[in-house]
């Protein structure tokens, strides 16, 4: 989310922290192929994420980097309810509703659900007993991913702007909580529109 106007390009530089139920463990699994295999099984607490967006009349699209996966973003914006799709290193869908206090600051709701995914990977746990090359062990990326529902709520003053979300992991029964906040800049406007938050 950002205050953006319409028809418009810009960047936007965003950190997120993320907390609850994360997963940090090793889980062996007698199933998986290979009866000394284990999985590495992590989410990443942070992130960082980069985001170029295109805003022309009620459309915007926007391509960026999630830390280190490429993602795509498209959508429909109007000055009170909003509708965004992504596909990536993940995939879902959005609903915004957003109350604009003044011509600064704006308040709001977004509800998404999504997939979502965590780094996994396969190795065998007795490989070079602990004596081998850093990584000599591990296997292929193997990543897990899951069904997220979930609720936020924003703020935003200008180009910054503050996230808390809510969201439910319906594959696992996890619950996971995101801070989020961004910055937008390097704007270039084709004409002065009404105001937008976006994500």
């Amino acid at each position: 989310m950002n205050s953006n106007e319409k028809n418009l390009s810009g960047d936007v530089i965003g950190f997120a922290y993320y907390s609850g139920d994360l997963v940090q463990e090793v889980i062996h699994d007698k199933n998986l192929p290979g009866y000394n295999d284990e999985r590495d099984s992590d989410e990443w607490p942070a992130d960082f994420t980069y985001t170029h967006f295109f805003n022309y009349k009620n459309f915007s699209a926007s391509l960026g980097l999630q830390t280190i996966v490429p993602f795509f973003q498209l959508g429909f914006v109007s000055k009170y309810i909003g509708v965004m799709g992504w596909v990536g290193g993940l995939a879902g869908i959005a609903v915004m509703e957003q109350l604009p206090l003044d011509q600064d600051w704006k308040i709001g709701l977004v509800e998404h659900i999504a997939q979502n995914g965590r780094e996994s990977r396969l190795k065998e746990s007795d490989c070079g007993g602990g004596f081998g090359p850093t990584g000599a062990c591990l296997g292929d990326p193997d990543p897990i991913f899951y069904t997220e529902v979930g609720i936020g709520a924003y703020l935003s003053y200008k180009s910054f702007a503050i996230e808390f979300r809510y969201g439910r992991d319906i594959s696992e029964n996890r619950n996971r909580f995101t801070f989020y906040m961004n910055w937008m800049f390097s704007i270039s406007k084709k004409e002065k529109q009404e105001e937008w938050i976006w994500r």
